[in-house]
């Protein structure tokens, strides 16, 4: 399942929206590669418990689970600064009318 995730929204999403602007493509590019991050979390908490032990002994959630949430927000966060729609082939309404503000 992980490396293939990242590579195939890139590829979506190149193909359908064209970017001129660099930080977009920087920014699609993190979340590409965040997309693959995510997948390998999810991969090694497949065969963890939801509650581990914690440095003093106290069952505490599993770390893995903050990584997770924490990758999953901040991709959201990168491709909603390119204005990426959830389908991943088009830009959203906010996007089109960003986009048209800054390049018309």
């Amino acid at each position: 399942m992980s490396g293939n995730e990242g590579k195939a929204r890139w590829t979506r999403v190149t193909e359908a929206i064209s970017f001129d602007d660099a930080r977009e493509i920087h920014a699609l590019l993190r979340a590409c590669l965040l997309e693959d991050e995510v997948a390998r979390l999810r991969d090694e908490f497949a065969d963890s418990p939801l509650i581990v032990q914690g440095s003093t002994g106290q069952p505490v959630e599993n770390p893995l689970l903050g990584a997770i949430r924490n990758a999953t927000a901040l991709r959201a966060k990168l491709l909603g600064s390119i204005a990426i729609d959830a389908n991943d082939l088009e830009r959203s309404a906010a996007g089109r009318r960003l986009f048209s503000q800054r390049y018309a």
